[in-house]
């Protein structure tokens, strides 16, 4: 067999053709083939870069089509299938979080609404192992570090799962965020999180990898042992017979499975369910609003098992975006940190400068607390913060004149100097926020700027960390109980949303922690008050963004 002359263009497709005439397949041994190895099927095994697939009885492989065809005629082989695009199914972040709070620690709305911080006093999933298979998890994240156990990357066949597109961070986040004082806190924040990389920097991957990944999972459950949920916050619309194999061999390990839905559907036009989520034995789940409604792009059908928050999901993301912020005695203002700005964070009197044009809008109380200052006039607010730098002022903090907020830089083509300036910490607001920061006058306020690792997604992607997690914390009151029946107490104890009972919109409803683990360990609410002595307790929490 001869590998086919290099294409001379690119070209992309649902079955991963590449350049050089070859595709990604799967080859299915029979499973006389004994010990059989790939290598001894395929010729030039170097070039077709074998992956195997132990526990499965199968490998991939880069193969012309010629070779696929040879293949096929083995009596070694039971299938030759052509692995088929896998991809996340989460939107970009959005550049708001309306729910965070950036001086302590929000348990998005999502959390609360699955019922967990209710079982907290009783377990935060301890011992329970949970497997995000997405693009990777930023295990360096404050709020993931601590949880992390470690990984594979099916891409690069290494050990190192690092994220490069944030998807699988912001799912990991969900699931397993610390609670702690600062950030955002998961549905299970003591579970052992695992990562494995399937998917690129774009968001896409293969089956080849999904089938990597689970062969990965199975063997080390095999040697952990223990109970293990498996988190696919990806999919597409086509099916695959390896892939399906895979996942059936998955549960009967024992493994518990949650899959996005999908997110084709439109309004009045619902979508079937995405793959892998449609097979069978996978928990398909759906996402919805914080009102309870089922969101427009949610893939419906006769597949879904639960549904879960997946609309302005607040999460963990990689860090690099920046935030700023100011709290006061009376309230927390959100706002924009002004580039050039350093990254920290002031707390001094808050002090009214006019519009900072001129020395005598400064007065002598400024020096080393912090000037508010309003938009308005000819001079540039450039000037206006070197103005208020001058007069002693430890920070800046610019408020609009009209709607919306201030955002400028201080790097213009009018100051050369600006680029070496010391620049005072410096953060826009709104004309409303800054009329309410007005009327606190001389009140010490904090003002901060920095890396602000968290954002929203929408997504079945990120429903189905909810119920991933929701999975884990229940199963971790009876961790020996199989997997067949934590699935089943999801589903009898869901919150029935839409049609009574079960639908093909919301399942059997959405996904209640609390109603989970009462049925599933009734005996554990005997006395509900008791707490865990390994939980820490009289620490205060930040709820959604208010004090």
């Amino acid at each position: 067999m001869k590998r086919a002359a290099a294409a001379l263009i690119l070209f992309f497709s649902a079955t991963l053709a590449f350049a050089d005439g070859t595709s990604k397949y799967v080859v299915a041994l029979e499973r006389t083939a004994g010990a059989m190895r790939p290598a001894a099927l395929i010729p030039d095994a170097e070039a077709a870069e074998i992956t195997e697939f132990p526990t499965l009885n199968s490998f991939a492989a880069d193969l012309t089509a010629e070779e696929a065809a040879e293949l096929r005629r083995s009596p070694q082989v039971r299938y030759v299938e052509r692995a088929v695009d896998r991809h996340i199914l989460g939107s970009v972040p959005q550049t708001t979080n309306a729910t965070r709070t950036y001086f302590g620690q929000t348990i998005p709305y999502g959390i609360e609404m699955v019922h967990a911080p209710e079982l907290w006093n009783l377990t935060r999933g301890g011992s329970i192992n949970v497997v995000v298979v997405d693009t990777g998890v930023d295990y360096r994240h404050d709020d993931l570090a601590a949880v992390y156990i470690g990984g594979y990357n099916a891409i690069a066949k290494t050990d190192d799962p690092m994220d490069d597109n944030g998807h699988g961070t912001h799912v990991a986040g969900t699931i397993a965020a610390a609670d702690n004082d600062f950030g955002v806190v998961g549905v299970a924040p003591q579970v052992r999180l695992w990562a494995i990389k399937v998917l690129k920097d774009d968001g896409h991957g293969s089956t080849a990898e999904i089938i990597a990944a689970v062969d990965w999972i199975i063997q080390k459950k095999r040697s952990l042992g223990g109970a293990w949920v498996v988190n696919l916050s990806l999919g597409s619309n086509e099916s695959n017979t390896a892939e399906q194999e895979a996942f059936q061999h998955a549960i009967d390990e024992g493994l518990l499975i949650c899959a996005a839905s999908g997110n084709d559907s439109e309004l009045f036009s619902p979508a079937p369910v995405s793959y892998p989520a449609a097979y069978a034995g996978v928990l398909a789940i759906g996402a919805i609003s914080e009102s309870r409604t089922i969101a427009n792009f949610s893939n419906q059908g006769p597949q879904i098992a639960l549904v879960a928050p997946g609309v302005r999901v607040l999460s963990t993301a990689r860090p690099g975006s920046t935030v700023g912020a100011v709290r006061t005695p009376a309230t927390e203002l959100a706002g924009r940190g002004i580039t050039g700005s350093p990254k920290t964070t002031v707390s001094g009197k808050v002090v009214f400068c006019g519009n900072g044009a001129a020395a005598g809008d400064f007065p002598a109380s400024l020096a080393g607390n912090i000037a508010l200052i309003q938009r308005g006039g000819d001079l540039s607010l450039n000037q206006r913060t070197r103005n208020a730098k001058t007069a002693g002022a430890t920070a800046v903090i610019i408020f609009n004149n009209t709607g919306g907020a201030v955002d400028w830089t201080f790097l213009i083509d009018s100051d050369p100097g600006a680029a070496t300036f010391d620049w005072p910490l410096s953060i826009g607001l709104t004309k409303e926020d800054g009329d309410a920061l007005r009327r606190e006058e001389n009140a010490t306020i904090t003002v901060t700027y920095r890396d602000d690792p968290y954002g929203q997604r929408n997504g079945t992607s990120m429903a189905t960390p909810h119920a991933a997690g929701v999975a884990a914390l229940v199963w971790s009151f009876v961790p020996s109980a199989p997997a067949a029946v934590v699935s089943r107490a999801l589903l009898d104890a869901a919150s029935d949303l839409g049609d009574s009972g079960f639908d093909h919109a919301f399942g059997y409803g959405v996904v209640d922690a609390l109603a989970a683990a009462k049925l599933l360990a009734p005996n554990a609410f005997t006395n509900p008050t008791t707490p865990d002595p390994t939980v820490p307790s009289g620490r205060r929490v930040l709820r959604r963004g208010r004090r």
